[in-house]
Parts: structure tokens; sequence; C-alpha cells
């Protein structure tokens, strides 16, 4: 382990990159300091993501945040010698297209690492390439717990890819922290489990069941409801067993009419998700007052740390949200701009020789980020475990408090 620093600008640093962005027009644009010595050509950080469709809002927060903390390191002349630039990647949130995309990310022997995807099962297709590249992956979004400890994570532990970390929890945290939450603040013991059938959907989903039963809860009912799936099916099995609460597994653009569909066919009883939920647009579908959701960490508006971050996102100004993942995504960014900079050392030039050298150098990395302290167990899990609990209110998500 290193000694400890912070990643990205805070303090003073902060006011002198705000300045720098400011002075660009706020375009977001990477650029140099006018003083920076770029004479060894440019490094790449490539980003694979979802940036059209469904999820395009959680994607383009991502590449938007990605893009916030190379302009920094490249204002503050990070990597000496060199500029940075991200290329990134549309995944579509589909596994074949996210492995495509960083195959060809691949094959650039500029490229440093990959930060993404946010979606677990893409996350599942692009390990495997990167992998066997040995090319550095850091995810700020998958949190499906086998990507990280195998298919017997508590049983039989074992990493799957060695050059895959991740700087969010993952749902062996965040879907045990929903269940303790709904059963023993909200009262709520039996519940209607309800997935997706996705790695992510059905992963927490799994996780949520198991520590309910271990609240002394029971699951009146567990429904996979793969995208396409009748709603009135899923509705009719999950108003037999007259829940006090449902708990879904996905993403917000299913859950979202799941909960309206459910209100029109006479449950009233809540819905909860996790972070795939937590999204402006799960409203906007048909989530209804009262739902709830977690998500991983607290709420960047919320830590003093943070706050450089979001006022330097503000004045860059990008047209989207930084949203749920954009911390975690500034923090992974400035965790790979670290790492090369301390692979580079005195004097290297980079090649692609380097990259199990940048993969030690992130499995042993350890600083403060804008999410909180950051270091990486030997499975490449991040050591941030916070859960933050929100519920609808008043037509958004509101921060209700930590999980515990």
């Amino acid at each position: 382990m290193r000694r400890g620093r912070r990643v990205g600008a805070v303090g003073a640093v902060v006011t002198v990159v705000a300045l720098v962005l400011a002075g660009c027009g706020g375009s977001g644009s990477s650029g140099d300091a006018r003083d920076c010595d770029t004479s060894r050509g440019t490094l790449v950080v490539g980003l694979v993501a979802p940036l059209s469709g469904e999820l395009a809002s959680v994607g383009l927060g991502m590449k938007n945040s990605a893009d916030l903390a190379v302009n920094q390191a490249n204002a503050r002349c990070a990597v000496p010698g060199y500029h940075l630039a991200v290329q990134s990647q549309d995944d579509r949130a589909d596994p074949a297209t996210g492995a495509a995309a960083a195959a060809t990310l691949a094959r650039d022997p500029s490229l440093i690492g990959v930060l993404g995807p946010f979606n677990s099962s893409v996350a599942q297709a692009v390990a495997p390439v990167l992998g066997e590249a040995g090319i550095v992956q850091i995810s700020p979004g998958s949190t499906a717990t086998t990507l990280t400890r195998g298919a017997n994570p508590v049983t039989a532990p074992l990493r799957q890819y060695q050059t895959f970390f991740r700087t969010v929890a993952t749902d062996a945290v965040q879907g045990p922290a929903a269940a303790t939450y709904l059963a023993r603040v909200e009262g709520k013991r039996r519940v209607a489990v309800v997935s997706d059938g996705k790695t992510y959907g059905e992963g927490i989903a799994e996780e949520f069941a198991k520590q309910l039963v271990t609240e002394g809860g029971e699951v009146a009912v567990r429904v996979t409801a793969p995208p396409g799936t009748p709603r009135d099916t899923v509705v009719s099995r999950v108003a037999g067993a007259r829940p006090d609460a449902v708990f879904y597994g996905g993403e917000y653009p299913e859950g979202g009419p799941l909960s309206a569909a459910l209100a029109a066919g006479g449950v009233s009883a809540p819905v909860m998700g996790g972070d795939g939920v937590v999204n402006p647009g799960y409203i906007t579908a048909g989530g209804r007052e009262g739902d709830l959701g977690t998500s991983i960490g607290p709420p960047p508006e919320t830590v003093p740390a943070a706050q450089g971050f979001v006022e330097d996102y503000r004045r860059a100004g990008y047209p989207e949200s930084f949203g749920s993942y954009g911390a975690s995504t500034f923090d992974a960014a400035n965790v790979l701009v670290d790492s090369v900079v301390r692979t580079l050392g005195e004097d290297a030039d980079w090649s692609p020789a380097l990259r199990p050298a940048m993969v030690r150098s992130v499995q042993g990395f350890y600083g403060d980020g804008i999410t909180g302290p950051l270091s990486f167990d030997r499975f490449g899990d991040v050591s941030t475990d916070a859960v933050t609990v929100y519920r609808v209110q008043a037509g958004r998500w509101a921060v209700v408090g930590p999980a515990d």
C-alpha cells in the first residue's frame, strides 16, 4: 500500500482548475494547461457505457465525469510529457456491443485503461476481452458480486478477472442493506421479489431475499420477468401474494412502468429497488410517490469532499446531470491517472508492455476520493460500503438517509 493522498482536485487545486475550465468557456473539452509539456504524445483513457438508448442519461453522466477528471488532470500537467484524452464507446447496454467496444479500445497502443461499463451483464462480456489484453478496467457502476468473486462468492470466492476493479460497492452490500431497512425501519416483512432476469437484477434480488429471511421476513412470491414479459402476468402473481412491499431487481426503464402497473392492478404496496431505479427516469416512467430505492455511497451534493466536483461539473456546462455514477466515475478516472503517473515513474515512455504494471499500480492504490476512502481488496472490490436510501416525494427522489 502506498501513502495516502487525495484523488482529483480538491482544496487550492480546485480553484485553479475551475478557473482553467472557465477560461475554456465551460465547454468540458479536454485541453492542456499552456505550460504543460506534451511532447511525448497522447495517452487514452477508454470509457464503455450506454451513451444511447434508455440508459443514456446514466452513461452520459459517466462520460462527462470522466471528461472532467481528464480536463483537470491535463490542466495540472498530471502526467509529465503527455496529454490525456477520453475515448468513449457506446455499449447500448448490450453485452455483445460492449465486448466489441472493448476490443476496439484494446487495439489502441496508447490506451492506459478503461472506465466502465455500467451494466453488470455488459461487464461480464467486457472483462474477458480486456483481461486477455492485460488492460486494467475500473467500473464505477457494475455491482454484481459474481464479477469479482465468482459464482460462489461466499463458500468459494475466486477472483474472476485480475484486471477488473470497481469504485462502487457490490450487490452483496446493497441488497442486504435494502432488506434490513425495509424490514426494520419501514416494518415491511412480507415482500414480493421481482427481477428482470439480468445479471444485476437477479444478483441484487437474491441478496435482498436472503437478508429479508435473516431479518425474520418472508418472500411472499418470487417472480422473474425479463423485459417484454406481459405486466399483467407479473401484477397477477404479486397481487395474489398480498405483500407489504415489492422489491424490484432491475433498472428504471422497466421498474417505473411496473410500479404503475401494480397500482393499476390494485397493489398499493410500495416498490423498492436498488441503484438501478434511483433515476429521474423511474418517476417519469410511472414510479409512484412513496416508492423507495438505494444507491451506493452518500449523495455527492452532501459530501464536503465532493463539493469541488459538483461545482466544477456545473461550471463545465455539461447538458446532462452527473447522475448516480458521476462521482464514482470521477474517482475511477483519477485512480487511472494516479496509477499511470506511478507506473511511468520519473522518465519512462508509455508502451503496452507497461499494462501489467498499471494493473499492479491500481491494485496498490490507497487514497481519498470524493466518494470517500479508496482502496481495493484482493478481489478488486472497493473498500467503500455506504448505502443511501431514497424515497419518491413530490415527484422526485429525495434522500431519506443512510441505510443503517
